[in-house]
């Protein structure tokens, strides 16, 4: 800090001139940094304007698609459950159609067996019975009958369980057909159910897509901020260091200021006592005072008024 005590008056009044100038001229050009910040400024508003617009979007988008993959992955659930139901139904279908296919072999076993329909065997067999029934027939025949006799009642018999096994395969069938049938409404409905999921995942998809692209512009828009703030920052310090420099000049230009009123109180005192002086002089020479010089020789108690 200067020290103003040893200043002449002139000397004081040189350096707060000096002191002056350099304040209007850091004040010039704190104006002139500031004008210039500005217009960085109005663009960094801008940017980070946009930004915050394109990230509100992007937040609002994600919500959307998180909405959409909840429903996606609810219809997913139903459809998982769908396909649980449909694959009992499948494990109930398969075992009638082992089922089925025990009774075929049983049944065919039996047709191998029989070797003709029903109606044919009964049709022998009843005329086998007819001619054993004849009373003048040879022995050796009646034997040969009899034989032939034990072997369609074997044949009867297979195809009679041929048929019921049959007549059982075809409720079986039946119960199969129902099975196709339940099968054939669960796919329906878990295709249904798959294009509606499918429908929407893409449109999840889709919306992840635009949040990547808006999240682009957003990046892009703070990048351009980042750029202004660096291109800013060296001008930010420009002004600091220049409030700085004002502030420590208003403070050694205030020390010369009160220096300098203390030089003009003294040089006031002086001139009022010399004014004083004069005034009492004239007093007491003329006996007559102007109404100043009376009010200050008042003042000074110079004159009094009983």
């Amino acid at each position: 800090m200067s020290d103003a005590s040893g200043m002449s008056e002139g000397e004081l009044k040189n350096k707060t001139n000096v002191l002056r100038q350099q304040l209007d001229h850091k004040e010039r050009e704190i104006k002139a940094l500031y004008q210039e910040m500005n217009l960085h400024n109005n663009g960094a508003k801008e940017h980070r304007a946009k930004r915050d617009e394109l990230n509100q979007q992007v937040k609002e988008l994600k919500e959307s698609a998180t909405q959409l993959r909840n429903k996606r992955d609810e219809v997913n659930k139903k459809i998982a459950e769908l396909k649980k139901q449909r694959d009992d139904v499948r494990s109930n279908k398969d075992g009638y159609t082992d089922k089925i296919g025990e009774l075929k072999k049983i049944r065919d076993n039996l047709n191998n067996i029989a070797r003709g329909r029903l109606e044919s065997l009964n049709e022998a067999y009843r005329s086998e019975l007819e001619k054993i029934s004849t009373a003048d027939i040879p022995l050796e025949y009646e034997q040969s009958l009899m034989k032939r006799l034990g072997e369609l009642g074997g044949r009867l018999k297979a195809i009679r369980e041929a048929n019921t096994i049959h007549n059982e395969m075809g409720g079986i069938y039946g119960k199969v057909t129902e099975f196709y049938q339940e099968i054939d409404t669960f796919n329906a409905l878990i295709h249904d159910l798959a294009s509606e999921s499918q429908s929407y995942h893409e449109d999840m998809l889709d919306t992840y897509g635009k949040m990547d692209e808006l999240r682009k512009k957003s990046d892009e828009f703070h990048n351009r901020l980042l750029e202004i703030y660096e291109f800013t920052k060296p001008i930010k310090e420009k002004i600091d260091a220049a409030k700085n420099a004002v502030s420590q000049t208003r403070e050694e230009l205030d020390i010369y200021l009160d220096r300098m009123k203390e030089i003009q109180l003294v040089k006031d005192q002086k001139k009022q006592e010399e004014k004083r002086v004069s005034a009492k002089d004239k007093f007491q020479k003329k006996g007559r005072l102007s109404l100043e010089d009376l009010r200050m020789l008042m003042e000074n108690d110079e004159i009094k008024f009983g």
